[in-house]
């Protein structure tokens, strides 16, 4: 793969878009990755500055609930770009396979729609690529260093990625227990990612 060509190659699809869509998922991970977890709560976030983050209720749970607000938000912004952090590995697939399995009285088109149209950029290469052009080395690395990283010191971040971090907890068990002990604190976090993706967005493509 010639990667040197890469971030050319995204400018020339992306081509300007000013819609642009950064979706994150916070999810309870039992059984590993993309074995039909749980979503807790979706945030999603604007190239224009809108944000919000839904968050079903741990005393009554309802993930189609938080799947037709999704949909709401995507389908009055209609997007040209969806971007995120291995979104399309994780987010967006797991997504799918719970829009696959409802029935038709209760699917959820315009979000089909909109994940089957509009370009999917993935920000863990953008970023990987960017780090190339600045350092030389090309590496996949966690959303938690890119934005920790001083050659992106300038950006506005929350960086707000320790949230998660709890003594004696892996990443997954700290959702779990912010979710239904600490609301306030996941929402920043699931907050803090979009808001991050979209001001790296910003800065690698020139907005």
């Amino acid at each position: 793969m010639d990667i040197d060509i890469g971030l050319s190659r995204i400018r020339r699809r992306i081509n300007g878009a000013t819609r642009v869509l950064a979706l994150d998922l916070e999810t309870l991970v039992k059984e590993g990755f993309l074995r039909n977890e749980s979503i807790v709560a979706v945030s999603v976030g604007t190239l224009q500055g809108k944000y919000d983050v839904i968050m079903a209720d741990p005393s009554n749970y309802n993930e189609y609930d938080l799947l037709f607000q999704l949909q709401d938000f995507v389908d009055s912004y209609q997007p040209e770009v969806i971007i995120g952090y291995n979104h399309v590995s994780y987010d967006i697939t797991l997504i799918n396979t719970k829009l696959v399995s409802l029935p038709y009285s209760k699917q959820l088109f315009a979000l089909k729609f909109f994940f089957g149209t509009s370009y999917l950029l993935d920000m863990m290469y953008a970023c990987a690529l960017d780090m190339r052009v600045k350092t030389g080395d090309y590496n996949i690395r966690s959303l938690r260093k890119i934005v920790n990283s001083e050659l992106y010191n300038e950006l506005d971040l929350m960086r707000v990625k320790e949230n998660i971090q709890i003594d004696g907890m892996n990443p997954a068990e700290a959702v779990e227990f912010l979710w239904k002990n600490d609301s306030k604190k996941l929402r920043e976090y699931s907050l803090g990612d979009v808001h991050d993706v979209i001001e790296l967005y910003k800065s690698i493509f020139k907005y």
